[in-house]
């Protein structure tokens, strides 16, 4: 059986060619689905699109299918993107705590170079040792003023000129904390104590030069200024002990710094290792491929607007809010059985699922060619199975000779090699060409009542 164009139309005809051309191209028929309900919101949920998609994936495995398009297939491709959005993000993360982390080893290692290579405190122990006894000189001096007032200026003047070089060099090293203890407030404290030490050394060997400029004037040197002396070097002590204890709080500020550079380290290693398991997860994990949602709220957020009206993608499939299309496709040379095939496994299959509140309908070409070749095939039985009775009832009560059932015997003979005849130079059995065998059995018939009518006469005549 045939129902194709070409049972209708030449095939080396221009139009036909120009059709078959386009078919190839585009594909040819389509068998339509049509889902029914109430409203769209009932059509469109995730056990309708994942029926669609099941029935996609088994139609694919068969022959002369096209393209199968309907709502999950626009689901699956905003599903798709944003899979890709995913990924992409993912990526952007991943990249983002791998550079976090090199920046972290980077700076961990910055202030693992900065702390060893910071020096302590200077040395100012032996030089305050040094005033210390250059102040002993200077009372022992003051003490033999009046043998003469020469070793009392030289020891103010040596004094003054210690004190200022001390003062000098805790201002130098204020001034270099001060640069390498940015973003500290403990450092940066530390080094506005160390300079005010400075300055007020600094006022202190001021004056002591100021006082060898006037011993060597005075001739005698009164009982305070020893007194001054020795309060000096009380000071002098306390500032000693005052430096020692802001040695131990750099020490221990040092240590602070090694522990926050080797933490700091870890951390950009831990970030480094996210960001290769990231990296892994995407390159290996199929958590991005596009799935039909399982929720009806992501579902909803993917086929509405942010108004609540249906994406235009939608507008083709879903007809009127009650009719929803899932459209198959044939290739331009899928043969009929093919078609047949496919449209009775897709009706088998919406039969075996039904959804509950939906009514559904197979429709198309394919389905109604598909239904011809079934009447013409049943019609085809009838005929000849009417025909048979009828011939037989006609021949038994009419036909007054002997074997009156032998036109009949001969007629099917006729069919039977007529049909193989088709078959074998294949030409299809077609609306057309079924014309053909109502002709043959009439004709037929007649003519072998009619020739083993004559021939009876005609044997009766020789008897005779």
């Amino acid at each position: 059986m045939a129902t194709g164009n070409n049972t209708l139309i030449e095939e080396d005809t221009k139009v036909y060619q120009n059709n078959l051309t386009l078919e190839q191209e585009f594909g040819g028929e389509s068998v339509i689905v049509i889902y029914e309900a109430d409203n769209e919101s009932k059509l469109l949920k995730p056990d309708t699109l994942k029926q669609m998609k099941d029935l996609e994936s088994q139609l694919r495995v068969q022959e002369g299918i096209y393209s199968i398009v309907g709502p999950h297939t626009a689901v699956l491709k905003i599903s798709e993107k944003k899979a890709e959005k995913y990924e992409e993000g993912l990526t952007e993360m991943a990249d983002g705590l791998e550079e976090m982390g090199e920046k972290l080893k980077e700076i961990s290692t910055n202030m693992e170079e900065n702390t060893s290579s910071q020096s302590g405190l200077p040395d100012f122990g032996s030089k305050i040792s040094e005033m210390e006894k250059g102040i002993g000189k200077m009372v022992e001096g003051q003490k033999k003023l009046e043998q003469g007032t020469g070793g009392l200026v030289n020891g103010y003047s040596s004094m003054g000129s210690q004190l200022k070089d001390v003062a000098l060099k805790l201002q130098q090293s204020a001034a270099q904390m001060e640069k390498t203890a940015a973003g500290r407030p403990a450092q940066q404290k530390q080094a506005a104590e160390l300079k005010q030490v400075g300055l007020k050394l600094g006022g202190m060997a001021d004056q002591m030069v100021s006082a060898s400029e006037k011993s060597a004037q005075l001739p005698n040197v009164s009982r305070n200024t020893i007194n001054g002396l020795q309060g000096m070097e009380k000071g002098l002590k306390g500032q000693q002990s005052q430096l020692d204890e802001m040695g131990e709080k750099q020490a221990q500020q040092q240590k602070d710094l090694e522990k926050l550079a080797e933490g700091l380290t870890k951390m950009g290693e831990n970030l480094i290792s996210v960001s290769d398991n990231l990296s892994e997860m995407i390159t290996y994990s199929d958590s991005m491929s596009p799935v039909i949602p399982e929720k009806q709220e992501t579902l909803d957020q993917m086929i509405y607007e942010d108004d609540g009206s249906l994406r235009t993608i939608f507008n083709d499939m879903i007809i009127d809010g009650k009719y929803m299309i899932f459209m198959i496709k044939f290739t331009g040379d899928a043969t009929d059985t093919n078609k047949s095939k496919a449209v009775a496994f897709v009706k088998d299959y919406m039969e075996k699922n039904p959804i509950e509140g939906i009514d559904t309908m197979v429709s198309g070409k394919p389905v109604l060619d598909n239904s011809i070749r079934t009447e013409m095939k049943n019609s085809m039985q009838k005929m000849m199975g009417l025909s048979i009775l009828f011939m037989i009832l006609v021949l038994g009560i009419v036909f007054r000779v002997k074997w009156r059932i032998l036109p009949l015997v001969i007629i099917l003979i006729a069919v039977i090699g007529t049909v193989g005849l088709m078959g074998w130079i294949s030409v299809p059995i077609t609306m057309v060409s079924m014309a053909v065998f109502p002709i043959l059995i009439g004709l037929g018939i007649d003519y072998a009542i009619q020739f083993q009518s004559r021939y009876t006469e005609e044997m009766k005549g020789e008897e005779q």
